[in-house]
Formats: structure tokens, sequence, C-alpha cells
């Protein structure tokens, strides 16, 4: 435990050894403190173990504040974290605070010191008030000059510095003071600067804190109470004398062993003029130690405000000598010697001073460097340097192995191998068996892959090794070198085959011979060469490689692209059409010899190159015959015949879909033509006609092969021109030019149509001019279906009315029958009329009595000009003195 102890310390000591190992900062701030308000300072103590055993111990300027304690169970070095909260006033202006990391002891006893202090942590205070220091503290030495600056953005009657050495007088209208001084000769000197605000009733006064320090006169080490030597396993305490040093509180002593960093002493004492101080350290010096320099150095931490670095002193160094006891080492009880070494320098011995051994065998003298020999193996021998300190030891004389065994061996495969080789030496050689480096062991069955040469180590103290060459026959297996080929029409082919095999083998080749085909074999391997590959040479190569053991062989195919591959069989004929319950003949030949040629149909095999193929026995409507030949180095070849199974419907019949009777023009109607039990459906084809006109065709795509019933449907809109037309469909089987020609057809009985349509009046008169008391006819006919009744109405009464027509006579016309006539014809529901205006024609009354008027006027102008004529004559006759009387019945 005291050990684990002292190792626990150890770890700390490494640790703190380092630079800024514990620290101590402000949590999340820099600069000065403001006044009123609450920090926290963290202490950090870096790879620490075990952590259980540390305390953290805060201490503001040499006052301890409180300590930090820790639980946790972690044995390794880890970083380790303490937090401490302040307030900040006025009177931590210019104050120090330290942390301290504390490995606390197990146990009693002497132990290293295990304490690491920060460097102190100045801290300014800001209190708003209106003295400003600059800097805020110093350090200086004592003996020299010192300076520092007070200012003020208020307005005052008087600022100064208060201070034994050079002070500073009241001073008005200034913002800026200077406290300088030339030589500082005061170890406990408080300067106060302190400035009289107008308004107030106090002055307002700051301190600035002045560290003074004095490097030391000498700095030297000695061990207390001892000169001369020093034994192991004593302890001494070694003491470092520091003479008239000051601060003694920032005096940390540092302890060195050569370069390393032991440890460090710190101070308490508040002490601020020159003092003597002494540290100690207690040591326990080892062999490890002899000729080792301990020293010690005064360092003064002050502070960050000090000179870079911090002011130290060395003392000389104390350059230790360490005796200790003989012992004797690197001599074991047993001790292995080649043959011809001796035992000079074998076993060493150390101590302060140094003995003189001596070497024993069989308890007298001998000389160790004599040369050992295989003859001396396990005798007994003693390094002898006092009654205390001895060593006893067997020696053993090794030598070399030495081999005995054959150089060749000739087995078959799968025989077991025992070499029977030995090894003589000492120690008794291990014997160890390899092949291309990897470990073999026997007795061991061999196999092809383990034929080669076999080395055998044997080792002790030295390595002999031997090399036996095993020769494993076998018969020829995995053929190497032969793969799939695809290569384009027109290219070159090689097909190389090689088998491992022991002896080597012969090379036989079985493919389809070609004439661009030839084998060349040489130095193992047998090459098969395609010279311009075509079709014809598409199919499998198979190399046979044997020996006197057995044979192998390997088969792969060769495909040319862009070539159809040979197929040597004929089928005639290789496209039928044939009507069910009907019976063919196929033949299937072939112009090379095969191995196998036969017939494969409806799940039976049939090996004859004929075939019957009767339609009866057809299952699914969908059987293909397929014969089938086996080739030398060819592909299993197969070729089928197509056969075509068609049967002619049944019947074929057309109607209206959902309608019976006569149709109406304008509407439109769906024929259905239903085709019954007809196969192949995707080969059928139904045409529509009216009368002699095609009007379309339908086809269909349904992949059943069996016998179906089968619809078309066909749009129709029938006019008056199709009254009493024929429609009927027709199916047709469409079955390739092998088909019997003109193609299977049946047609369905003519569907022979009544249009009904509307009735169409088809007179054109629209009026009539009767002359008046003269006789007049209209008449009014119409077309339609069925035959539409025709009537004449006038005045909202009906006439006259009859079929298809109907003929109004009026006699002797008057202005009574002048108005409109109606011509209705009606069929079923439909209606049309017609109107005819009838007038009173008197054109032909007046023309009658102008005439009469006329001729009678023609007549009065008539007569009176023959009264005028006769008149004219009877007066020439007077005149012309003749008498003249009147003429009679003139």
């Amino acid at each position: 435990m005291l050990h684990l102890t002292s190792l626990l310390l150890i770890i700390l000591i490494n640790v703190v050894e380092a630079a800024d190992m514990v620290s101590i900062s402000v949590v999340g701030h820099t600069g000065p403190m403001v006044e009123g308000t609450w920090y926290e300072l963290r202490c950090d103590v870096q790879k620490v173990a075990p952590d259980q055993l540390l305390t953290v111990r805060w201490y503001k300027g040499q006052t301890l504040l409180t300590d930090t304690s820790f639980n946790d169970s972690i044995k390794t070095p880890v970083d380790k974290s303490a937090t401490y909260w302040i307030f900040a006033n006025t009177t931590d202006d210019g104050a120090e605070y330290r942390c301290e990391a504390v490995l606390r002891q197990r146990q009693a006893g002497p132990q290293p010191p295990t304490t690491e202090m920060s460097e102190p942590l100045l801290v300014t205070v800001y209190c708003n008030c209106p003295v400003v220091l600059q800097p805020p503290a110093v350090v200086v030495e004592y003996g020299t000059s010192v300076s520092a600056n007070c200012s003020t953005s208020k307005s005052h009657f008087g600022m100064a510095w208060e201070v034994p050495q050079g002070a500073v007088d009241p001073q008005e209208g200034v913002q800026l003071i200077t406290w300088n001084l030339s030589r500082l000769e005061d170890w406990d000197i408080k300067p106060l600067c302190y400035i009289n605000i107008k308004n107030q009733t106090k002055p307002d006064k700051r301190h600035l804190p002045v560290i003074v320090y004095k490097t030391p006169d000498n700095v030297s080490i000695s061990i207390v109470g001892h000169t001369g030597p020093v034994t192991e396993g004593t302890q001494y305490e070694l003491q470092c004398d520091v003479q008239n040093v000051a601060p003694v509180h920032r005096l940390t002593v540092k302890w060195y062993k050569g370069q390393t960093l032991l440890t460090d002493t710190f101070f308490n004492d508040p002490t601020k003029t020159p003092v003597n101080q002494s540290a100690t350290l207690q040591i326990s010096p080892s062999r490890a130690d002899d000729a080792a320099d301990y020293w010690c150095e005064a360092e003064l931490r002050l502070g960050p405000a000090a000179p870079q670095p911090p002011p130290t002193m060395k003392s000389d160094p104390l350059h230790i000598t360490v005796h200790y006891g003989p012992e004797i080492s690197d001599c074991p009880e047993y001790v292995w010697l080649k043959e011809g070494e001796n035992l000079e320098g074998y076993c060493s011995v150390t101590g302060n001073p140094l003995p003189e051994p001596r070497w024993l065998k069989a308890g007298k003298p001998t000389d160790p460097t004599s040369p050992l020999r295989r003859t001396e193996n396990r005798h007994n021998y003693t390094m002898y340097i006092n009654e205390d300190t001895r060593q006893h030891l067997m020696v053993f004389v090794m030598y070399g192995p030495e081999i005995s065994c054959r150089k060749h061996i000739t087995v078959l495969e799968n025989d077991k191998v025992e070499p029977n080789c030995t090894a003589e030496g000492f120690p008794p050689p291990e014997v160890t068996w390899f092949k291309e480096e990897q470990r073999v062991y026997f007795p061991k069955r061999m196999q092809r892959a383990d034929a080669g040469k076999y080395v055998l180590v044997a080792v002790n103290n030295s390595t002999s090794n031997h090399t036996l060459e095993i020769e494993v026959q076998y018969s020829p297996s995995g053929i190497m070198g032969l793969n799939d080929q695809s290569v384009t029409q027109g290219s070159n082919v090689d097909l190389n085959c090689t088998s491992s095999a022991w002896p080597r083998p012969d090379y036989e080749w079985i493919y389809h011979p070609e004439p661009n085909v030839r084998i060349v074999s040489e130095d193992g391997v047998s090459k098969l060469s395609i010279a311009s590959a075509s079709g014809n040479n598409t199919g499998t190569y198979t190399c046979i490689a044997s020996n006197t053991l057995g044979k192998t062989n390997l088969t792969v195919r060769v495909d040319v692209q862009g070539a159809e591959a040979l197929c040597p069989l004929i089928v005639n004929p290789f496209n039928v059409v044939l009507e069910y319950r009907q019976s063919v003949v196929v033949e299937c030949n072939t112009s090379v010899s095969p191995s196998d040629l036969h017939w494969e149909f409806l799940n039976h095999r049939v090996n004859n190159g004929t075939l019957l193929v009767n339609s009866s026995q057809f299952k699914n409507w969908d059987e293909t015959p397929r014969c089938t030949g086996k080739f030398i180095g060819l592909d299993t070849c197969t070729k089928h015949v197509d056969i075509t199974l068609y049967k002619t419907p049944d019947n074929v019949y057309n109607s209206i879909v959902n309608h019976t009777g006569p149709v109406i023009e304008g509407r439109q109607y769906e024929l259905q033509c239903d085709v019954q039990n007809v196969a192949p459906v995707h080969r059928l084809t139904v045409k529509w006609y009216k009368g002699q006109t095609l009007l379309k065709d339908t086809f269909f795509n349904d992949s059943i092969k069996t016998p179906v019933n089968q619809s078309a449907t066909l749009q129709i809109s029938p006019s008056r021109a199709d009254d009493a037309a024929d429609y009927w469909c027709e199916a047709e089987l469409r079955l390739e030019p092998a088909a019997p020609q003109p193609p299977p057809t049946m047609k369905s009985n003519p569907l022979n149509i009544t249009v009904h349509y509307a009735p169409q009046i088809v007179s054109r008169m629209n009026s009539v001019l009767v002359p008046i008391f003269s006789d007049v006819s209209l008449n009014c006919s119409a077309e339609g279906n069925p035959e539409p009744t025709v009537m004449w109405s006038f005045k909202n009464q009906t006439i006259i009315t009859g079929r298809r027509q109907s003929t109004l006579t009026i006699s002797r016309a008057t202005s009574a029958n002048a108005g409109i006539y109606t011509c209705t014809a009606t069929s079923l529901s439909w209606s049309q009329t017609r109107e005819v205006k009838v007038e009173e024609d008197y054109r032909f009354l007046l023309i009658s009595v102008f005439i009469i008027v006329f001729i009678i006027i023609f007549l009065i102008i008539l007569v009176a000009y023959k009264k005028k004529r006769t008149r004219k004559y009877d007066i020439t006759r007077n005149n012309n003195c003749m008498a003249m009387k009147p003429l009679k019945n003139n």
C-alpha cells in the first residue's frame, strides 16, 4: 500500500510538473470586476489520480477561505475542476486569490510533498468611483524606481498622493497627478490617492497595491547532518537555503534531480522584509541515483504585473555517490550455452564498490573462459562472491540438429506418406515440415496439389533444414483454359485445352467437323482453331484429357453471333392449315447422321421420321409437333410444324339487337352477327353487307384457339332509301396462303328491314285563283311508310279524306268559297300540313264587261259614222242641183 501511495503521489508530481497544471480563472469574465456583483472562480487541476484523494483549497492572500473534496472512484489520471463564488466589493480591489491542489495521504510515513499552488489571480474591482489608478497594481524590486498615475474625470477642489515616500500635495485644476519615486526603500508601502469631489462631504480614496521584492543573495543545497557517499535504502534529508529574500509568501522552492522536477515547496510566512528561508526534501537513494545531481531553485511568484520570466536563482548541483551491496543478476538457475561457448560475462555482478567474483565447478575452481563441449552437458557451476552472495547454475551444452532423410519420393494420389526422417541434437530439436512457407503435418494423404518440395526444419539452439521432393501421380482433372466463346461471324476462334495431370495427359477433341477447323497440340496444350467462323461452327466442343491413371473432359460452347446455327433437320411440310377432324402426314429427315431423331407430339415420343397428325387428338388446339435431333458437336436441334387448326362456324345469323319489326328512319340500331363454334377467333373476319355492297370488316384479337361463339356488331341509322333493304353478314377465316382457297366462309340469312318514315306532302300548290262561278279542283298527295292518310279541311272542318292523295272539287265557285284550305298527311304519330289559298278571280268578268262595252261603243260609233256619211251625201247631191230622194231601207 505504501508503494501504491508513493506511486499515486509520483503521478500527481508528474502531473503538476508541467506548466499551468493548476490554474485559477474567473468563469466567463475578463478585466475589472464590478462592485456588488457575484463572480465564479474556477480552479483547474489537470491529470491527477486518484481523484478521490484530491482536495482543492481556496486562498485570499494568505487567508484560507474553504476547501473542496472529490469522492469519485476514477483511478486513472483525469482533469478536475472546483468552483468558488465571491461577491465583489471595494475590499477585494487589489486582492490576490489562489487555489492549491492537495493529494491526501492514505497512511503515515515519509512522503514527498503533495501540493501544487496556482499562480495568484489579481482582482481589480471597479467601484464606479472617480479615482482611476494606472497601473492598478505595481511590482517593484526594492531600491528601484516606481511610478503610478492617479486620474479623474470629476470636478474637484484638490487631488493628492498620500504616501510615506514621494507624497504629492493636493492640487487643483488638474485631472491627473503622478506618484514618482526614484528609489523605493519601504517594504510595506501603501500609496493612497484621494480626491476631494465637489458636493461630497468625504474624499474618494483608492490604495495602489504594491509588491516589493528582493531576489536571494544566495541559494545552496546540502544533505542535513551528512557528508560523503550515501547508502542505498537509507533516508536522507536535503535542505535548500535561500538567503535574504522577500516577500517569503511569494517564494517557491523547486527541487530537481538532473533535469526532472521533483516537487515544489511553498511558504505562507506573511513577513514582507528580507529573511533567510529553508526548505527540505526527504530522499531515499537507490543505486539508480548513483552520480545523480540534486539542486534547488528559488522562484518569486509575483503575479502578472511582475517581470517575465519570474525572478529565479539556482543552487550549485549536489553530486551524490550511492554505495550499495554486491548483487548477482542475469544468472538464472539453468544456463543454456552453445557448444564452444564459455561462461565469461554470462552472469552480471553489480555493487559499489564493484566486487570480484569466482567460478566453481563441482566445488572446484574453474576458468569461466574455457570452451564447453557437448560431453560436459548437465554440469553444476557456482558464481561465488562471499558466503552471503553466491549463485548456483546448471549448465547445458547445446549443439545443432543433424538430419537423416531421403531426397525424393514418388506416390499415387490419395496415398498416405510418412517421410520417416530423423534429427538429432541437444536440446532435442523441434522438427517441422514446410511447403512454400506453410507448415505441413505428416503422415499426410497426398493430393495432386501436394506435389512439390518439402523442407524439414529442425530447431534447437540452431537451425538445420533438408529438402525432400515428393512426386504425386494422378489422373487428369480440372481442364483449364477452355471457356465458352461468343464471337462475331467471320472471326477467328482459338480453344485452348490443358489439364493438370501426372504423367502428362494426351488430348482428344469431339466436335462437328467442318473444313475451317484444325487441331494443334504442343507444350502440354491442345489448341482447336476455327478460321472465319460461320453458323456451321456454332455448337459444342469437348476436350478429353487422359493418361494411364484416368481421363477427364470438358465441353464448351461456341456461339457465332450474326449467323444462324446449323440445324440439319428438314421438316416437310413445315406449315400446315388443317381443318378440324382432318389428318395430315409430316416427315422429318436429316443430312447428318444423328445419335437420336424423334418426334414429340401430345406428350408422346415417336421414334420415327414420319408422323401422322390427327386433329381429333388435339386437346387445346395449340399442339405443335416437334422433331428433335442430336448430333455430334451440334446443339440439340429442334424444328417444329406450325399447325393452324381451324373449324368453320356451325351457323352464322344476323339480327337487330333488342328490336323486332319495322325500324324508324333516323334512329340508330345495332346489328349483331353471331358466329357459332368457330376457331381460331384471331383468324376470323366478319364482313357486313347491304345488298351486294360491303359496309365493314370486323377483326378479332382473341388468342383463344379452341372453338368459341363470337359476335360482331354494326351500327346503322336507316333512311327511307333503306326500306326493304337486305342486311347480311359473312364469317371468313383468314388462314394464310397454305389454307384452302378461297378461304372458308359462311353467310347469314339476309335481314330484310322495313323502314317507317314520316309522311311528306309532294304537292306544290300554295295558292289558287278561281274564276267566279267556275269549277276548280285541289289535289294533295303524300309519300310515307306506312301509307299516309290525306285529308282536306276548310275552316276547321274536314271536307274529304283519301289514302296517299285526296282531290277537292269546288263547283261554280263564289266568294263564299275563298279562303285557306289545309291539306294534312298523317301516318302513325307523324303529320305534315300544307295550306292552299283560294281567291275569287274577277278578271274574266271585267274583261267580258269591257268587251261588251267596247262592242257597244264600237257599234254606236259605227252607226253614227254611217249616218254622218249619208247626210253628207245628200247635201252633196243637193248642192249639185240634183234632186235626191231619201233612200228607203238603207
